[in-house]
């Protein structure tokens, strides 16, 4: 395979944006990030004439099946992901891993899927919000580690509920099978909320949405996972899910770091009781079911809702996300030695070109097979 390079781009880095800057992409990884090209005879140049060169951003909290994924959201940026399951029946949830594994075997984008993450089924009834009631089960460490072997190495995450009868030594089983296990669809007080932490909780799914609120005698979920440093903090920043003030007052309480933007869109798997409305997914009484936010939107969103900087927006879905997966070796920045997951917008967050893995999947007005 002949070397690519992407000349003319504004990339940016971990620290800096390099103006006019080169990345040099050879069988799939970065090799070089320079000033100047000397590109050899039979290369493939493109021009990104300007635009930004980002990294490819990182989705840890997405509906749907993992070839359409792909298909509906490269045209915004998004290169690797993670599948949420929300609360099933066991064999939905065992069918889910399988068509993972498989697709992660087969497809050359393969393995971009970055796993598969569980919404229950060991939540609270009280804050079930889009998740299956009729799926919710009590906490049962045989019935978890029937999960976990089923699953195999791509379960990823699992959002439990910690004020929940014997949960304890579900989060110790996940912790000890590296599996990261996230606070979220809990009516936790405050205290049992820390309790969960100090058991090894470290994530929260979706903050501020499907957990108990601040109040002013109990400080809930949220307040735990806002105070607590141990938790990486997710956020749906599609400023209809939670109000942009929520999403400045979560930047000065947390590290950014610690701070991750997932769309938990439903475009590529909508449930047929839902219809869009007012640019979210909602159903018949009008309670939220999920989003359609993109991630170059929400990037847009950062900057704008919360006055973040270019590269302070992208932290939240490239190198953040990655680092909580354990894949910041491999993607999250633009750096020679990683995957060529990589991102061409300009100045109006309008994406030319998507690149994953050194395949181009989108270009401006056309799909490509990559």
């Amino acid at each position: 395979m002949s070397k690519i390079y992407i000349k003319n781009g504004r990339v940016i880095l971990k620290d800096h944006i390099i103006n006019g800057a080169a990345v040099t992409i050879d069988n799939g990884k970065i090799t070089a990030v320079s000033g100047k090209v000397s590109p050899k005879r039979g290369s493939f140049m493109i021009d990104a004439k300007g635009s930004f060169v980002s990294p490819g951003f990182i989705d840890c909290h997405i509906h749907g099946e993992c070839e359409k994924i792909f298909f509906n959201e490269a045209k915004h940026g998004t290169t690797s992901f993670v599948i949420a399951e929300s609360c099933a029946p066991l064999n939905r949830i065992y069918k889910r891993a399988e068509s993972i594994k498989e697709f992660i075997k087969r497809h050359p984008f393969g393995p971009n899927v970055l796993g598969l993450r569980l919404e229950g089924p060991y939540i609270n009834r009280e804050r079930a919000g889009a998740q299956d009631a009729a799926c919710i089960r009590r906490p049962d460490a045989k019935e978890l580690s029937g999960i976990i072997e089923r699953c195999g190495p791509v379960l990823k995450l699992m959002t439990i509920a910690p004020e929940l009868g014997g949960v304890k030594p579900l989060i110790g089983l996940l912790r000890k099978h590296k599996i990261i296990a996230s606070i979220g669809h809990s009516d936790a007080t405050y205290e049992s909320a820390v309790e969960g932490i100090d058991a090894g909780i470290n994530h929260a799914t979706h903050t501020f949405n499907a957990m108990s609120p601040i109040d002013r005698r109990d400080p809930g979920v949220t307040g735990a996972v806002l105070m607590d440093d141990r938790v990486v903090v997710e956020i749906i920043l599609d400023l209809i899910h939670v109000h942009r003030a929520l999403f400045g007052l979560l930047l000065k309480l947390k590290k950014r770091g610690k701070v991750i933007i997932v769309t938990d869109s439903l475009v590529s798997e909508p449930p047929e009781d839902t219809m869009m409305l007012g640019g979210a997914y909602r159903f018949e009484n009008g309670k939220l079911a999920g989003s359609s936010l993109t991630m170059i939107g929400a990037v847009k969103n950062a900057i704008k809702s919360a006055n973040l900087s270019l590269q302070e927006a992208l932290d939240t879905i490239t190198i953040n996300p990655a680092k909580l997966l354990g894949v910041e070796e491999k993607k999250g920045s633009i750096a020679a030695g990683k995957d060529a997951d990589i991102v061409i917008f300009d100045k109006e967050f309008d994406v030319k070109m998507t690149m994953i893995r050194g395949k181009i999947a989108f270009v401006k007005g056309k799909i490509c097979a990559g």
